[in-house]
């Protein structure tokens, strides 16, 4: 399982599958959360890592369209399953 703490700002993820973590007993997920981890499983294409913050979690932006508008997301890495890393073609 790669870890989140191993990316840096311009690596670039794709979400392939919903994180393990979030079938543990008592864990609570928001409907949008899981709403939003399924959208971004069906692009064809990868986010790109914009910021770390302070405590070292990777974060990326998505803007989806929704209802006939363009909505912006930020999304934090914690889940160590669910995404993997995009290797560049050389």
């Amino acid at each position: 399982m790669p870890d989140p703490k191993s990316l840096k700002v311009d690596d670039r993820v794709r979400f392939i599958a919903l994180p393990d973590e979030w079938e543990r007993p008592g864990y609570q997920l928001p409907k949008e959360s899981l709403a939003f981890m399924k959208a971004m499983i069906k692009r064809t294409w990868s986010s790109r890592v914009y910021m770390i913050d302070e405590y070292g979690t990777p974060w990326i932006e998505a803007r989806m369209r929704q209802r006939g508008r363009y909505v912006h997301h930020s999304w934090g890495i914690l889940e160590s399953t669910g995404w993997r890393k995009v290797v560049r073609r050389s």
